[in-house]
Order: structure tokens, then C-alpha cells, then sequence
């Protein structure tokens, strides 16, 4: 087996676009957030790490990370195990420092206690998840308001809805940068909100790949909870990505966090897998 990293996104994806692409909605989070790279999107000053491990001819492991976030591995195949311990070996030669590894639970297991016993970092779980996949939405019925895509004059509103979600949701994840994300969702038609007199509820469309793309950004202030609001929004978004000639959506859940999971199943999205954010320290 060899490790081969990529200096440009382009040769990455000629590389593993074809594995990635033949389990779109499963590898959607590592698929998207290439293809985001690949039309210029830059996630910080420092240059991704692309790689992938070849053997056989096959790719038991593709990883990518966009510094400060964590990396994302996917590892699969009877030859994965010792993808990975290259893997492993290659960043800690080169005293890659990691915040964490996101991936399917069992993959992401192995990695952190091989980058454990490589590197003596210490690790947690930063958070289980679920990955949803809808192919058809169940509408709620007697919500209030009506959807519409927001408007720039919105912004100043919704960036602080954003930041909550951050802090709720994803408490480990890098905070910058919040505006710009905010403000390009709203220039893309990304994010829709919910209107009950007034803004109520938001979410957001992004990762797009060929034939899905992702929500996320799912924010109802705690004052407007309990109304079905977020349901109604997210089912409007999802149907508008599928009307839009997409397939299927996508979303990940906090599996810690039962009711949005059961909200998300009613409107018609179905578990694909799980996967586990694991964080790094030193020990």
C-alpha cells in the first residue's frame, strides 16, 4: 500500500471522485466539502490536506482536512486497517496536529486509537450522529407563517441565530467567519427562514453535490420552540432542493438530542449510518 497526497482539488477528485460519487448521500459531508474547495471556497489561510491510500487497486482510505477543522476519513474494505496505520504514520511524521476525527464510528474508533498510541494524544467524543437521507417530504400540516428565502437586510438578525446554533449544535467547532457564511448562504438563495409576523426559524441549504445537497443552520429561537416551525422550514427547504432537480437531501443529527431526530423522521428522512466526532488532546 501507498499514501498519495493531492496539491491541487482537481487531481484529488479525478482520484477518488468515482468512489465518492458511487455512495453520494453517504459521503455526502466529505464529497461536498471537496466540491466547495473545487469552486474556490477557502475554509482558512492554510492549504487542505488531500490524500488518499492506494492498494490493490483500490482506496481503502480517502481523508481530507481544511484546517482548523477536523479531518475526514473514510475508510472501508479489508485492506482499511492498514490504510489507516499509514495514514496515521504519514501525519504524525510530519507533526500534523489534529483538533479531532469525524467519521462512521467504526473507522473513526480505529483511527483515534491508532493516532493515540502514535502521538499520545489524549481523545473524547465530541458528539454521536446520525446521517439522514429523504427522497420525498411529508409536509406539516396547521403550522403558522410562510416560508421565503431571506434577504440580506436580514443578516444582522439571523447571525446571531447562527452563532447559537454553533454553540448548541457543534459547541467544538471553529466560531470564524460566521458573517461571511451567513451573507453568501443569503446571496446563494441558501437560506430559508420561517415567517410568523416575524422571523421564527431558519435553515440552510449547503454542501450541494451532483444529486443531493445538505441542510443544516436548523435554528428556532428558544422563544419560538414548540410550534412546528423548524419542521415546517425544513420540509419547505427540502422540497425546494428536490424541486431544483436534486434527489435527495441530506442531514446529520445529535443523536444525544431525540427530539429533532423524531421531527426529522416524520417529515420523511430515513437514517443511512452513524457516525462519531472524535477530539484530540494532549495528554
Amino acid at each position: 500500500m501507498k499514501i498519495e497526497t493531492f496539491q491541487t482539488v482537481a487531481g484529488f477528485l479525478t482520484r477518488v471522485g468515482p468512489v465518492l460519487y458511487a455512495d453520494e448521500a453517504q459521503d455526502s459531508l466529505l464529497l461536498g466539502v471537496v466540491l466547495r474547495l473545487a469552486d474556490g471556497h477557502r475554509y482558512s489561510d492554510e492549504e487542505p490536506f488531500l490524500a488518499c491510500v492506494e492498494g490493490d487497486g483500490e482506496l481503502p482510505v480517502i481523508t481530507a482536512q481544511t484546517p482548523p477543522h477536523n479531518l475526514l476519513l473514510r475508510a472501508e474494505g479489508p485492506h482499511s486497517q492498514g490504510a489507516l496505520e499509514l495514514l496515521v504514520r504519514h501525519l504524525a511524521e510530519r507533526r500534523v496536529e489534529l483538533p479531532g476525527a469525524h467519521g462512521r464510528v467504526d473507522t473513526v474508533d480505529r483511527f483515534s486509537a491508532l493516532w493515540q498510541r502514535e502521538t499520545g494524544a489524549a481523545s473524547r467524543v465530541g458528539m454521536e450522529q446520525r446521517l439522514y437521507r429523504l427522497t420525498r417530504v411529508v409536509h406539516p400540516v396547521h403550522v403558522r407563517g410562510q416560508a421565503r428565502w431571506a434577504a440580506l437586510l436580514d443578516a444582522d438578525a439571523l447571525i446571531p441565530w447562527a452563532r447559537a446554533f454553533l454553540d448548541e449544535a457543534v459547541p467544538d467547532n471553529p466560531r470564524q467567519g460566521v458573517r461571511g457564511r451567513i451573507e453568501r448562504s443569503i446571496a446563494e438563495q441558501g437560506l430559508l427562514v420561517w415567517e410568523d409576523e416575524e422571523l421564527v426559524s431558519m435553515c440552510a441549504r449547503t454542501r450541494p453535490t451532483p444529486h443531493g445537497a445538505s441542510v443544516s443552520f436548523v435554528y428556532t429561537p428558544p422563544d419560538f420552540r414548540r410550534h412546528g416551525y423548524a419542521s415546517a422550514c425544513v420540509a419547505e427547504l427540502s422540497q425546494r432542493i428536490l424541486d431544483s432537480g436534486k434527489s435527495f437531501c441530506t442531514l446529520f443529527t445529535d443523536l444525544a438530542n431525540p427530539t429533532s431526530n423524531a421531527i426529522y423522521q416524520r417529515i420523511g428522512y430515513e437514517p443511512v449510518c452513524d457516525f462519531r466526532e472524535i477530539r484530540f488532546g494532549v495528554t
